[in-house]
């Protein structure tokens, strides 16, 4: 072979290497560029479902914050005769009720529920919380926190509540403090359902943990010691003093007034004082003692049933739930409630009924009612009448 084909084949493989390797490199560039594509691609998608997500969870939902304030109720003005004949007014001052509400929700109102106001103040009463299902599937919550004065008497609360409903199953978590009542706890209830027309039967589990309900340290206090006790570790001091109704000399009677920690007389008699202010002593202490105890925890099997019917001239939707079996999981078990009854077989419940009924084109009546019973706490509610058009 001479130079000039030696050359030309040279040539020839330098320019065929030069194709391969401009394919190859090009190949590699597009299947690069494409993996590149794949990932943005994948971050955008994620991105998108991510933000679809947040969307979702907030979507339809709404804040709210309100303030509300009243005079208090009517108080008959109260006297007090002292053993020297001196009147004394001691009708307790009474400051204006008020109530903070501040929270976010998002709950579908069922057909039948009109939406009161143009706006939300947190004084709703919205079925959803109470009822097994909710007026769709899917995701509600009610976050709400409240505090506010009654008769004098402060208080907080709050609702938390988180329900997630499908079709064969759901899961609620919830807390719940009512400052009015002395009612605290938390609930954590997955349930299978049985969808069957306008009836939705449930079972499940619920674990509510709460306070030492049914049991008072005060009782215990007084089982040893004498109730003045209470009141000198409190601070209080009495001085005793004699009665001599006829002024031969004579002591007819006795007694003891009262002074606070501060020194100054409030009471002029032991009735006088344990009326008026050995309550509020008693009240710290017992609440002191039981937050010593600590919070407790109950499991218990649950059976539900809901059932909703709608149509424009009648509508009604009954729910009901019971709690009859039970099992102390959490805490001290010479507080539980189990060791208080006696036994693991109590039955807490709860049920509630919205009916109305447009009788005609002039006449309506309508009723709501629930009914709450928890360990030693029972709540209810009323309210029923009719609406005549004239």
């Amino acid at each position: 072979m001479n130079r000039k084909k030696l050359t030309e084949k040279l040539t020839a493989k330098a320019l065929l290497f030069l194709v391969v390797f401009f394919v190859i490199m090009l190949f590699t560039a597009n299947l690069s560029a494409q993996v590149i594509d794949n990932k943005a691609e994948d971050k955008m998608v994620k991105k998108y479902k991510t933000k679809k997500f947040i969307k979702d969870i907030f979507n339809y939902s709404t804040f709210f914050a309100a303030y509300s304030e009243s005079s208090p109720l009517f108080q008959p003005e109260r006297f007090f005769v002292t053993q020297a004949g001196e009147v004394i007014n001691v009708t307790p001052e009474i400051g204006n009720d008020y109530l903070v509400n501040i929270g976010l929700r998002k709950l579908a109102r069922f057909d039948y529920t009109n939406k009161q106001n143009r706006y939300y103040d947190g004084s709703e009463r919205n079925p959803s919380l109470s009822s097994n299902v909710g007026a769709i599937n899917g995701l509600e919550y009610l976050f709400m926190y409240s505090k506010g004065q009654q008769q004098n008497r402060q208080y907080k609360s709050h609702r938390y509540f988180v329900r997630y409903s499908a079709k064969y199953w759901s899961l609620k978590l919830e807390s719940q403090k009512n400052g009015l009542i002395n009612l605290n706890y938390e609930n954590a209830d997955l349930r299978f359902r049985l969808p069957i027309k306008n009836l939705s039967l449930s079972a499940g589990a619920s674990l509510r943990t709460h306070a030492p309900y049914g049991y008072l340290p005060i009782d215990d206090y007084l089982e040893e010691n004498p109730w003045w006790d209470l009141a000198y570790e409190n601070g209080y001091m009495d001085y005793y003093y004699g009665i001599d109704y006829d002024n031969d000399g004579q002591l007819d009677n006795f007694d003891w007034w009262w002074a606070n920690p501060e020194g100054v007389r409030i009471a002029d008699t032991d009735a006088d004082f344990r009326r008026n202010h050995f309550t509020d002593i008693v009240n710290r202490y017992n609440k002191t003692e039981l937050d010593k105890i600590g919070t407790l925890g109950t499991l218990s099997a649950v059976v539900g049933l809901d059932y909703y019917y709608f149509r424009d001239k009648f509508f009604s939707h009954l729910w009901a739930n019971a709690y009859p079996i039970h099992k102390h999981i959490i805490g001290d078990f010479d507080y539980s409630y189990e060791l208080v009854y006696g036994s693991d077989n109590w039955v807490d419940y709860n049920a509630g009924l919205m009916m109305g009924w447009n009788v005609s084109q002039k006449i309506s009546i309508f009723t709501e009612y629930e009914i709450t019973k928890f360990w030693d706490k029972k709540l209810s509610f009323l309210k029923t009448g009719i609406n005549l058009k004239l």
